[in-house]
């Protein structure tokens, strides 16, 4: 069980395992890294103020804003109500996104008004789980990658590009 912390440091320290990489990524928003420091346990992954950048598209969003970096234009909603307004009164496509962590789902792209409202409805109504926001944000054509570097606050190792690609068909 990820989420029981205390079950996984005595386990940890049970078995005398000397550096845990965390993989899952609730357990990281979560914030295992930060609590497994604090009980002298090697870990490596990001601490919770980190994860966010996974965690909350939101979070994200607002830190591009913040640091001009560059990302596609973007609305945050806090209800079905001013969604629906926006919707209304914007081009497409547009991508409608569930804060929090959806597994690699919560995502819509959406060609029209009515494919629009079905995911604002559908986001709100718990599909991914409670949300208090969503983010609609304009549509940019073009390949997705990210790109991974690991740092211990001081220095930073860069890594190549990844492409995620999901499976076709999943709905």
């Amino acid at each position: 069980n990820t989420e029981d912390f205390d079950v996984l440091k005595n386990f940890i320290i049970s078995n005398k395992i000397e550096l845990v990489i965390i993989g899952p990524e609730k357990p990281l928003v979560d914030g295992i890294v930060d609590f497994l420091e604090k009980n002298k346990i090697k870990v490596f992954g990001p601490n919770k103020t980190a994860s966010q950048l996974e965690g909350s598209k939101i979070f994200t969003k607002k830190l591009c804003e913040k640091y001009n970096i560059p990302t596609a234009k973007f609305g945050i909603f806090k209800n079905s109500n001013d969604a629906f307004k926006f919707i209304g009164q914007t081009n497409y496509p547009i991508v409608i996104k569930a804060d929090g962590l959806a597994s690699g789902k919560g995502v819509y792209i959406c060609e029209n008004i009515n494919e629009a409202r079905i995911a604002v409805k559908e986001i709100f109504d718990g599909k991914f789980g409670l949300a208090k926001n969503l983010l609609i944000e304009e549509f940019l054509d073009g390949e997705e990658m990210s790109y991974f570097i690991i740092s211990d606050g001081k220095t930073i190792k860069k890594f190549e590009t990844a492409q995620d690609h999901k499976r076709v068909l999943e709905g």
